[in-house]
């Protein structure tokens, strides 16, 4: 009697046991990274850029729509820190992009200067800082938004230096969970490349004393 062969199955079980290693090894590097890069966060818990100048001749600077999407959990969501700093006193503000899009100065002609007021004034600012010299920290919200910087009074001549900081508060977590999914991964595919092996010598020596 000839021992029966199940190739199909064994191709199967061959083919999760790849995919199992190679996602494992690829979340594993993911996790391994989450924690390697907690380790660079500043004592306030953020992760920081470098900072980088900016300047303008008109009254103000404003970024294009930054996404946030739906789909990120409130108590995932980080927050975003940003350390302004500058010759005058400046103002920085996130609010909705559909909100800077329509903030607008009416000219009229007259003599005299034309001042545009202080952008602290306006409502729609979802946060913001004034003439300080204390970073702006918002927690992520999903939506459309914008970042403005301003002169504090309104004036013309907008120049200043700006880093960006995100504090992600289960970055850690993240990394260590994962890390663990990519080892039980790992050996997952490792135990069925152990039983197909063992399965292989085993349909080896039976073969072997039937023929």
């Amino acid at each position: 009697m000839h021992a029966e062969t199940h190739p199909k199955k064994s191709t199967g079980l061959t083919v999760g046991a790849w995919f199992a290693a190679v996602l494992g090894a690829l979340v594993l590097a993911a996790g391994g990274t989450a924690i390697w890069a907690d380790t660079k966060r500043d004592d306030n818990g953020y992760f920081s850029a470098h900072a980088h100048r900016y300047q303008t001749h008109t009254r103000g600077i404003a970024t294009e729509s930054i996404t946030v999407g739906s789909y990120v959990p409130t108590w995932l969501a980080g927050k975003v820190r940003l350390d302004v700093s500058g010759d005058k006193p400046l103002f920085v503000g996130i609010a909705p992009k559909a909100a800077v899009d329509a903030f607008k100065v009416t000219y009229v002609d007259h003599a005299g200067t034309v001042d545009p007021g202080r952008p602290a004034r306006e409502p729609f600012w979802a946060a913001g800082v004034s003439g300080a010299s204390k970073p702006l920290s918002w927690k992520l919200r999903s939506g459309k938004w914008s970042i403005v910087m301003m002169n504090a009074d309104g004036s013309r001549n907008v120049a200043a230096t700006i880093g960006v900081g995100v504090k992600v508060p289960a970055a850690l977590w993240a990394g260590i969970g994962l890390s663990l999914f990519g080892v039980a991964l790992l050996a997952a595919a490792g135990l069925i490349f152990t039983a197909r092996s063992r399965a292989d010598r085993r349909g080896g020596a039976k073969a072997a004393l039937a023929s």
